[in-house]
């Protein structure tokens, strides 16, 4: 009588399976969390940045009895008289656009600058909040008047 013994070694095809699968189960799971990660990190770098601007209209507007008009005002960061103190000054990577962003900017620190009423009496200002999948605002000042035209880089 001839008596075979079973002596191979290794996986079966079945059990290569179930670790693929619960390989492929872990990385679904820890790139869902990557990606909630990286858009409450980015919603907050232009909710920062919306809140920089209105901080620093907030500021010019109580050194200077207006608003800034122009960007570079907001950049200047340096009174217009000698005896003036200095203000605020806005960090020069937030990029102005002339219209509401409609679907998430490359670039986190985008807002859309748009003065209310003639002489400017505050700002509606927008930016994307990656989190919801949609336009938010910030304002300053007098919300009451009409809007203007968004101030650009």
């Amino acid at each position: 009588m001839n008596l075979r013994t079973n002596n191979q070694k290794g996986f079966t095809i079945v059990e290569l399976l179930i670790v693929i699968v619960v390989i492929a189960i872990l990385a679904a799971i820890s790139i869902v969390a990557y990606t909630g990660i990286q858009n409450n990190a980015r919603t907050s770098a232009a909710l920062s940045a919306a809140s920089s601007v209105r901080d620093v209209a907030e500021a010019y507007n109580g050194a200077h009895g207006s608003y800034p008009t122009t960007k570079a005002l907001f950049l200047a960061g340096k009174p217009t008289g000698s005896t003036e103190t200095a203000i605020a000054k806005l960090p020069s990577d937030i990029t102005f656009v002339g219209t509401a962003p409609t679907s998430a900017p490359t670039t986190p620190k985008t807002v859309m600058v748009v003065p209310r009423g003639t002489p400017i009496a505050g700002y509606v200002i927008t930016y994307w909040d990656y989190k919801a999948g949609a336009v938010a605002v910030v304002n300053t000042g007098d919300i009451s008047g009409t809007a203007g035209t968004a101030l650009t880089n």
